[in-house]
């Protein structure tokens, strides 16, 4: 068992999933592109809002960055090698690969595996993963908590 399936059997997925989120924070709720960084806890977005100048009682935004996950589609691929091969030879081709009606393409669940891998590999190897993130603000505006008190 590795040290990742031993902590996931002894405190649980969600408890692990927890402790790897992300926060981030804002000044306003609008804000297209959130400036300030990921966090590791909605007390560290506070802290860091207040070493940014922002004084107790001002509102800010914080919300939970959610890795982008880039998606390449098994059937669209499908989709373009069967058009391919029409287009190259004819009708020789129609029916491949094979499609069964109301289930799609056979074995696309297999092949999306399959890309699925090899694309995240190849981003890794090229140093290309994405280091940008969705942020899924936790409520509108939260007021900068007095730490004098």
């Amino acid at each position: 068992m590795t040290e990742n399936e031993a902590i996931n059997f002894y405190i649980g997925e969600k408890e692990v999933e927890k402790m790897n989120k992300k926060y981030s924070w804002t000044e306003n709720e609008t804000d297209d592109i959130w400036y300030h960084g990921r966090f590791s806890s909605v007390d560290e977005c506070i802290e860091d809002a207040i070493s940014c100048g922002r004084k107790p009682g001002e509102k800010i935004v914080i919300g939970i960055c959610e890795d982008y996950v880039p998606q390449l589609s098994a059937d669209m691929l499908l989709d373009q090698v069967s058009e391919n091969a029409y287009e190259e030879v004819g009708e020789v081709a129609e029916g491949w690969p094979e499609f069964e009606v109301r289930k799609g393409y056979k074995y696309a669940d297999k092949l999306q595996e399959k890309i699925n891998k090899a694309f995240n590999e190849w981003l890794s190897e090229t140093k290309q993963v994405s280091s940008f993130y969705r942020i899924q603000p936790l409520a509108d505006l939260m007021i900068i908590p007095d730490t004098q008190q």
